[in-house]
C-alpha cells in the first residue's frame, strides 16, 4: 500500500507542475488530439512506468510498460485501445475529453505468468499552452491468469508529452 501512495504522490506532483506551466505559458492552441505520438509517466493494467499513446484516427493505442509497486523484477506491459470520445469543453488553455476503451495486461518473470483484461472510461486535460495531457482513468478489470478475479475498484492516470 505504501508504494502505491507513492505512485499517486508522483503523479500528483508531476500534474500539478504540468498544470502550474500551463497556466502561466503563452497560449499558442495545439491540438493534443490530432498529435500522432505523447510520451511520459503512468499506470495501465497490472503495470507502472513509461507511458505511450499513439493516435491513430479518432481512435488511440495506449501501452504501458514498466512494474507494479515499484517492483521490476519482472516484465509488465499493459496495452489499451481507446475510443475518442468528442470533447466535453473546449477552452484557449484546455480541452477537457474523454475516451473508453478495453485493455489487456502481463506479467512475465520468473515461473511466474499474470493475465487480466479491464474495461477503460479516461477523463483526459488536455493542455494547449504546452503539448501536456493528464489523464486520469476509471479500470474495473478480470484477472484470468493465474487466477480468475475481478476488482472494482482500479483507477490510474497518465501524465504525457506530446510530438
Amino acid at each position: 500500500m505504501k508504494q502505491s501512495r507513492r505512485w499517486t504522490r508522483l503523479l500528483t506532483f508531476v500534474g500539478a507542475c504540468a498544470l502550474s506551466l500551463a497556466l502561466t505559458a503563452p497560449a499558442q492552441a495545439k491540438d493534443i488530439r490530432s498529435s500522432s505520438f505523447g510520451i511520459g509517466l503512468g499506470s495501465g493494467t497490472v503495470t507502472n512506468g513509461l507511458s505511450g499513446k499513439f493516435f491513430m484516427g479518432k481512435n488511440a493505442l495506449q501501452v504501458t510498460l514498466g512494474g507494479n509497486d515499484f517492483k521490476f523484477g519482472a516484465l509488465h506491459v499493459g496495452a489499451d485501445y481507446l475510443w475518442e470520445m468528442p470533447a466535453l469543453a473546449n477552452g484557449s488553455v484546455v480541452e477537457v475529453a474523454w475516451n473508453a476503451g478495453l485493455g489487456a495486461g502481463v506479467v512475465i518473470g520468473g515461473d511466474d505468468l499474470f493475465v487480466a483484461v479491464s474495461g477503460v472510461l479516461g477523463l483526459e486535460f488536455n493542455f494547449k499552452p504546452l503539448p501536456i495531457d493528464l489523464v486520469l482513468e476509471y479500470r474495473p478489470s478480470l484477472s484470468v491468469i493465474p487466477k480468475v478475479g475481478f476488482g472494482y475498484d482500479g483507477f490510474t492516470g497518465h501524465i504525457r508529452w506530446y510530438f
